[in-house]
């Protein structure tokens, strides 16, 4: 068996027959060429004018509305560098865009397109200047478009031709991309920008993209990418405002919270709009006593882009992280908002003079913008926070506050001791009192500070160490925290429960679902006196298993009584979900009631073959996968190359996006459980390489040994080969049987059945299932499910649920709901509800 598992290991080819003749190498520079003539002429017309104005200097002297120099400013920079990146951009977002819309689609986004991005940023620009001039919003343009905005426009028109995927991945990466931009920076590029936004989509629409134009559902993966993408431009929106900033933009007060309150005044250490420290009034030079303090700013930022890096790998503690820093920006947004008043801000706007559009208005509008922006990344994490389902270890998570709160004591101390041994040498002259009631804000980085809660300055340099290094060793701890707590490989509550199970699960024997006991969010009991466990979800007060129990003593008769008492104890109702004939025996005892809940289909691949009149199908598919040059091949997760794994994340959320109801998990897989070793995918490829379907495959294990593969997921192309997955399913049969496997299960169908006798003899429960498993036909399709398994005419067995009380059936469903869909609430599920609804009251019309 050794053998054969090391042979199960390899990726290999499986072919139903010798490979046709393929197609010219991806590499085909001439074709290349020839398919990408657009993306070209671009690029060219690009580097020619922009090398013309580097050289010349020249500018364009047009009017608003100038359609050459609108035409010119689609492919013209001013900068080498910038030159540079526009071309890279040019080169990947027009050859990508010109492969989904075609030459003549690509010039007409990118020129059409461009030209009314231009024509409405100068009417914008227009009504600013004359009708509000008094509001600055942006810098009012004074040339044409730049070629970034006519690139945006393009692929926002491509993302109407593109896959699921990527249509949303685009559009949200460039719904982002523009919002920060124009609210940090607001140049006027970055209004243009902003306005090719609705622009791409109506090119899209008009070129004859789909006139999907909201955003898809996502897979709980790709909430994750989503949640961690905003958390990210949160971080870094901020630095962006300091960088780049053009000070129109409404939330460019960001930047000015990088300047160190603190100022050298004719000499003299003061902070502007202090009462007890003010700056001189007549006072002619003004500069910041440290400048490089505002990097103490980014610190906090720096722990956001951790968290959202956390939030990317599914960890909950980074996600309450996260939330716990925007909610502290908004608090500390707030103050500054309360505690400004309008003459400090317009001496800081005078002093400050480091941008052309400064007021006090715009200046109230952006802290008003940028204590809202947090909250609501905040309430929007907090919203979806199911994606995130790893939890944290009490330890390591006692471990990250400990270290916080001896850091923040450790600094305070540090201030504390400083302050009072060079108070001599602060103006005015603190005393005890006034520097412990202060004492809270040396945890804050000193940019942040408000004017007017600064009542003693630091003058010397031993003053300003007590001053500024107490925030810097706070923060750079938290930082280094941080990073810590969401990086050690322990963090996962689950991980010791997790490695023990597994190793149980691999030594003795299991249910085909057992290997799912392994996924996330589930979590373990473990038998006192046997080597067995069974993995459950509590929900509601339900302890929710997933199959029976598993590992060497799973066949001990007292494991599911002892499971039962512990759950006794804890006060909740076990309810043994998904479990086999021979585990409902062993639970007989318990004269608890059981009602079926699924079907299992089995084939022995050891005596199975497409012949028979009832096989026809798969017999078919075969020769046609044969004749369209399809292969197939057997591998695992981390043997695909990246560009694999991309095609079938992108089949994956072109399936989710096409149902009226969330992906949902616990017995049903998804993508995010192919990252397993011990996971088999068999992906089928036509003649090109391209990923048309794709199967994947939990070990069933038996005495400590892998006996056969259980289907898990089973996704295709809309375009796919008619059978592509009769061909798969079939080629899967060939290679466990080369393996010499025992057992092969085509997974159980939920909520169906083979069998069907007299509806009278059957108790009004099992009537109640085939009405919940009508309603969630059209969405999932289980009954569908069910009848293609027929096709290879399997064996079936019921999967049951055995519980205490029938009268706790209602309470039951609900918690088995919220096993399947985590992070359901009463609002979501009423709209899942009326989801349901819709396509059954359309096929009754």
């Amino acid at each position: 068996m050794v053998a054969v598992m090391d042979t199960v290991q390899a990726a290999t080819e499986v072919t139903p027959a010798p490979q046709p003749k393929r197609r010219a190498p991806r590499w085909d520079i001439p074709g290349l060429v020839r398919r990408r003539t657009g993306t070209l002429g671009v690029t060219l017309a690009i580097l020619v004018v922009s090398s013309i104005t580097i050289a010349t200097q020249s500018t364009f002297e047009a009017g608003l509305f100038d359609l050459r120099d609108m035409l010119l400013a689609l492919v013209r920079v001013d900068d080498p560098l910038v030159l540079a990146v526009t071309v890279l951009l040019t080169l990947v977002t027009c050859g990508l865009a010109e492969g989904l819309l075609g030459t003549r689609r690509l010039l007409a986004a990118f020129v059409g397109g461009g030209l009314v991005v231009c024509a409405i940023g100068e009417g914008i620009g227009l009504f600013e200047d004359n009708v509000i001039p008094e509001v600055s919003l942006n810098v009012t343009p004074d040339t044409g478009a730049p070629p970034i905005a006519a690139l945006l426009c393009v692929a926002i028109a491509a993302s109407c031709f593109a896959s699921p995927l990527w249509r949303r991945r685009i559009r949200i990466g460039g719904v982002v991309l523009a919002v920060t931009m124009f609210l940090y920076a607001a140049s006027a590029s970055d209004l243009y920008t902003l306005i090719a936004l609705p622009v791409g989509m109506a090119a899209g629409l008009v070129l004859g993209g789909t006139r999907a134009v909201g955003i898809p559902r996502s897979s709980l993966h790709e909430k994750r990418v989503l949640l961690a993408a905003i958390t990210a431009i949160t971080a870094i929106g901020p630095v962006v405002a300091t960088l780049w900033g053009s000070g129109a933009g409404v939330l460019s007060v960001y930047s000015w919270l990088s300047y160190d309150p603190l100022n050298v005044a004719d000499g003299v250490v003061c902070a502007i709009g202090s009462t007890n420290a003010p700056c001189p009034p007549l006072a002619s030079v003004y500069a910041e006593l440290q400048p490089a303090s505002g990097w103490i700013a980014a610190l906090p930022q720096l722990v956001l882009l951790i968290a959202a890096w956390g939030i990317l790998r599914g960890r909950r503690g980074a996600l309450h992280l996260a939330v716990g820093v925007n909610a502290l920006t908004f608090v500390a947004m707030s103050i500054l908002l309360l505690l400004s008043e309008t003459d400090t801000l317009e001496q800081l706007a005078t002093v400050r003079a480091a941008y052309a559009v400064a007021d006090v208005w715009q200046t109230i509008v952006g802290m008003v913008v940028g204590a809202a922006l947090p909250l609501a990344v905040a309430v929007l994490l907090v919203r979806f926070r199911s994606a995130a389902q790893i939890r944290s270890t009490p330890g390591v998570r006692r471990a990250y506050v400990c270290t916080v709160a001896v850091a923040a004591v450790g600094s305070l101390t540090l201030a504390l001791v400083g302050i009072l041994m060079t108070s001599a040498e602060f103006r005015p002259w603190p005393n005890v009192t006034t520097v412990l009631a202060t004492l809270p804000l040396r945890l804050v980085p000193p940019s942040l500070l408000p004017p007017e809660a600064l009542v003693f300055v630091p003058m010397t340099g031993a003053a300003q160490a007590a001053w500024y290094l107490p925030p810097l060793l706070f923060w750079l701890t938290v930082v280094a925290a941080t990073a810590r707590f969401i990086s050690r490989s322990g963090a996962a509550a689950a991980a010791p429960d997790h490695e023990r199970a597994r190793a149980l699960l691999s030594a003795g024997s299991g249910d085909t679902l057992g290997h799912m006991t392994l996924w996330e969010g589930n979590v373990y009991w473990f038998a006192a006196d046997a080597e067995a466990a069974i993995a459950y979800r509590v929900r509601g007060g339900f302890a929710v298993t997933l199959g029976g129990a598993f590992g060497p003593d799973r066949d001990n008769a007292s494991v599911g009584a002892e499971f039962a008492a512990f759950c006794e104890e804890q006060g909740w109702t076990p309810v043994f979900y998904s479990v086999d004939d021979a585990e409902r025996e062993r639970l007989a005892p318990l004269g608890w009631s059981s009602l079926q809940v699924a079907e299992e289909a089995f084939l022995d691949p050891r005596s199975w073959t497409p012949a028979g009149k009832k096989r026809q199908d798969v017999r078919t598919a075969t020769n046609r996968a044969q004749r369209e040059g399809l292969t197939s091949r057997w591998a695992t997760w981390s043997e695909l190359s990246f560009f694999d794994r991309g095609q079938i994340r992108d089949i994956s959320e072109a399936w989710v996006s096409d149902k009226t109801i969330p992906e949902m998990g616990f017995t049903l897989g998804s993508t995010d459980e192919l990252d397993d070793p011990e996971v088999r995918l068999l992906v089928a490829r036509d003649g090109s390489g391209r990923i048309m379907a794709f199967t994947s495959w939990i070990p069933i294990h038996r005495d400590g040994a892998i006996a056969g593969y259980a289907l898990d997921v089973m996704r295709r192309r809309d375009d796919a080969m008619p059978g592509v997955m009769e061909f798969l399913i079939g080629q899967a049969v060939e290679r466990l049987r080369d393996d010499e496997m025992t057992v092969m299960s085509l997974s159980g169908s939920p909520l169906a059945r083979h069998s069907t006798g007299d509806d009278v003899d059957r108790g009004a429960l099992d009537r109640g299932l085939d009405v919940i498993s009508a309603l969630l036909e059209p969405a999932y399709g289980f009954r569908s499910l069910a009848n293609f398994k027929k096709k290879f005419q399997p064996d079936f067995a019921p999967l049951w649920m055995i519980y205490p009380d029938a009268t706790q059936i209602p309470a039951i469903a609900i918690a088995l709901v919220r096993c399947y869909i985590p992070g359901l609430t009463l609002r979501s599920a009423a709209t899942l509800a009326a989801q349901l609804r819709r396509p059954r009251e359309a096929a009754s019309r």
